[in-house]
């Protein structure tokens, strides 16, 4: 096939694929996850239900690029080595306790407050029918990267530090979701609360 020719192909797969995700994220604004239909998504992007099919397989496809999209924005503007992120977390615990410490540092927030700062992603995390599904993409997503850091720094096994991994994944959820995902003093205060109550923990393991 000719080059030209794919680069419309690819072109077109491209724009059918975000008008359906923006779709999907413009229904969910007034409608939970749960009680979506393929059909309601179809007609607010304007294409066809064939349309739908030939680039996702149900909505939790859509739903999963989604997320995707949001998690890859996110590592973009956190491009931190696990030194750094400790190095900057025990600056933080060691500082007087300043909410505004924290707001130099909001890269290094944790993933799932950095994803719902996003205009465009922060209707999935009010969908509480999505709650349990985000969680666990976002461990998914993370874990690589923060279950090692949890072995080296608390010396643990594998299997301990992913499940201390969850608990911390769980809990700044529940949290951030129980004070409405809305970043002002009483949030930041909060956090830095549970920075240091997750730091303290790992220097016990230590």
């Amino acid at each position: 096939m000719p080059e030209k020719v794919m680069r419309k192909i690819d072109r077109r797969t491209i724009y059918t694929k975000m008008v359906v995700k923006d779709a999907l994220l413009e229904i969910i604004q007034n409608r939970s996850f749960e009680k979506i239909t393929v059909t309601s998504v179809c007609k607010q992007a304007e294409v066809t239900r064939a349309t739908f099919y030939l680039h996702f397989d149900d909505l939790t496809a859509v739903l999963d690029e989604i997320l995707e999209d949001a998690l890859q924005i996110t590592e973009n503007v956190s491009d931190h080595s696990n030194e750094d992120i400790l190095h900057i977390f025990h600056l933080i615990t060691s500082a007087e306790r300043d909410p505004e410490k924290l707001k130099e540092c909001d890269s290094l927030l944790p993933v799932c407050q950095r994803m719902a700062d996003l205009p465009k992603y922060r209707v999935l995390f009010l969908d509480e029918s999505l709650s349990e599904y985000i969680i666990k993409k976002i461990f998914q997503a993370e874990k690589e990267k923060m279950v090692p850091l949890l072995i080296q720094y608390c010396h643990l096994p594998f299997e301990k530090a992913e499940m201390i991994f969850l608990f911390a994944i769980y809990g700044s959820f529940s949290v951030n979701k129980k004070l409405g995902w809305k970043k002002d003093k009483e949030w930041y205060e909060m956090q830095g609360t549970l920075i240091r109550f997750i730091l303290g923990g790992m220097d016990a393991l230590r």
